[in-house]
Parts: C-alpha cells; structure tokens; sequence
C-alpha cells in the first residue's frame, strides 16, 4: 500500500533527527529524499535511509559535521569535513547563487562528499531563487567505459534548471543508460531491467537485476564522453576522489567516499530581465505544447513536466514502496524507536 508523503517525510525527518543531526538538517535531509520520491526517482529516496545509517554507524558520516567554506572572486569551495552530501550541496549552492547576484555567473565545488540525494533538486533550487543552476557530481565506478567490460566511471549525473514563472523546465541525469539505484528497486520488487541497463560479471546485457554487476553509458559514446567531462569537473576539480579512488557507498566502510559535487549559479538578471526570460521561455514551452504528437503518444511535455505529473500524483495518492523496502524501512525504525507508518509484508 501507498504511503502518505507527509507521514513518510515526518518519518523521514524524525529517524534522521534520532541519528543526532540538528532539527533544520534533519528536515531538509528529509526534504531532499522525499522530493525524489515524489518525483517518481524512487532510486534516489528513502530507499537510502539504511546505507546512511551504516556509514554514520562506522564514522564515515558525522551527523554534526560542518562543511567548510572558502573561496574568491566567484568562485566557492566547499569541503564537506565530513558532513552528509546533502548538508555540503546546500552550503555550495546558497554560496553560489549569493555570489552570482554581485557576478553574474559563481561556480562551486565540493570535495569530501558522499551521496547528496538528487542533482535536480539543487538545480531546481537555483531555479526557484531566479537563476539557472546546473549541478554534477561524481559517484563509485560502476558504469563500463564505451568499448569495456570493467568498470570506469560512476554514473555521473547532471542537471539543468531554469525558472518557468511558478515552475522551472529541469533535466535531471545520469550519463549511464540507469542508475544504480534503479536497479536496486527492481531486486527489492523481484521485477527484471531493460537489457540495456546492465551487464553480468561477463559483460553480458542482462534483464536480471539481482545479475547486474555494471552499467552501460547512456548513447554508448555520447554518454560515456560526458560522464568523462564530469567526472573532470567534479572529482579531478575539485579536489575530490576520482574513478577507483571513490569510496563505495554500500560495500566500502574502511574509508570515506570523498565524492565530488560541481554546480553553477547563473543569475538571470545580469543577462536580461526576469520577466523577459521568464515570457520568453513560456513561449518555447507553448510552443513545445502546440507540436502535434507522434502515434502512441498523448501530447509533447518539456523536460521536468513528467515529473511534476508524478508528484502531483503521489501527493494525491501516496508514494508507492516495494514491499522489500518496507520491511527495511520497519527494521530500520525500530532500531531508533521510530515506528514506520506503513505496514509489513511479512
């Protein structure tokens, strides 16, 4: 059954809160989790919640860390000191975007990181505040390089958002062909992947998710290429881990991940007015909207317009979790004394 999305970001909140962050980390950590939910980026959520848990278990994530903040001219710096991703975007992103007010343009990076929920919901972000974010970040090798069997690149995500008046058209990525994490709700549901998503430990496209050892690059070179570019700016850039260097976040509890985070602050005022972008682009959307439908298809939507659809729907109706992530999800309340408001499948 559906859970309420409130109940599930209270209980969100409440179970981070018990970990020792402060009362306004833990909502947003929350915040950040439940918004992919919502979205229908249901790799990206609370599905999370136990491998956080681990790594604070083992001193890799320190619920009371502070970022450390540095920088000049507009460019910004951050290295997250050990700080959860989420808590380290967010100190990058409001430094860029106040910078970008005075600049024009601010860039910043983070190094030290860890998984940071989705790219989208920084970019998203900007893009509420009046400016066009672009985000990127580095992840553990599991995607094979266009032409290889052995993993290279982690599934380097980016993201683009610019402000549509009361919305925003956003692109949120990964260069591989799926996230890993897509996968991973495909074994907790015992449902099969496109064999386009993965391959074996012989290199082998495979439907089975439970066989996934790799990823393939999304568009084989074009993905592969871009990937490559973010891994430059987000690892080797920032200062951060790069490709085998990376911790992973599920089997590797000897060492922090030390991911890298790259994002861009474009303050639309310095380029024309907001209310002339903001008129300009809804004509584009308009426009996109007017274009005919090819056959099997209801109409043309812009990029960020499916999801808003499924959020609007699971506000409505409750967010879908496999019954393996339940089950987690009630184990893992538990051992905090915070009772999970779905209910068990077994």
């Amino acid at each position: 059954m559906p859970i309420e999305a409130a109940a599930l970001e209270s209980w969100t909140t409440s179970l981070v809160r018990a970990w020792g962050y402060g009362v306004d980390d833990s909502r947003f950590l929350a915040r950040t989790l439940l918004d992919a939910n919502l979205r229908g980026i249901d790799s990206h959520g609370v599905i999370r919640l136990p491998a956080y848990e681990r790594r604070i278990a083992a001193g890799l994530v320190r619920p009371d860390a502070a970022p450390v903040l540095s920088g000049a001219g507009s460019v910004v710096t951050v290295d997250a000191n050990g700080a959860a991703g989420q808590i380290a975007a967010r100190k990058a992103a409001e430094a860029a975007l106040t910078l970008s007010r005075s600049t024009g343009v601010a860039v910043a990076t983070v190094r030290g990181s860890t998984h940071f929920g989705t790219a989208g919901f920084y970019a998203r972000w900007m893009a509420a505040h009046r400016a066009v974010g672009i985000v990127a970040s580095n992840s553990e090798p599991i995607v094979v390089p266009y032409g290889g069997r052995e993993v290279l690149l982690g599934t380097n995500p980016i993201a683009f958002a610019a402000p549509a008046d009361d919305t925003a058209v956003s692109v949120d990525m990964a260069t591989s062909t799926s996230a890993m994490g897509r996968v991973m709700v495909a074994r907790a549901a015992g449902a099969p992947v496109p064999d386009t998503w993965g391959v074996d430990a012989r290199g082998r496209p495979t439907t089975d998710a439970a066989a996934v050892e790799a990823l393939l690059p999304l568009g084989g070179p074009k993905g592969y290429g871009l990937g490559f570019a973010i891994e430059i700016l987000a690892g080797v850039l920032s200062g951060a881990a790069v490709s085998h260097e990376l911790g992973n976040m599920y089997t590797d509890f000897t060492k922090p991940q030390n991911i890298g985070h790259w994002l861009l602050a474009i303050d639309i005022a310095h380029f024309t007015s907001y209310d002339s972008f903001v008129e300009r682009l809804r004509a584009l959307i308009e426009a996109a909207h007017a274009i005919a439908p090819a056959p099997d298809f209801e109409g043309v939507l812009v990029p960020g317009e499916p999801e808003e659809h499924t959020s609007e729907q699971r506000l409505r109706d409750g967010i879908p979790l496999a019954a393996a992530t339940v089950d987690e999800l009630h184990l893992l309340g538990a051992r905090h004394g915070v009772a999970f408001p779905g209910t068990r499948s077994s």
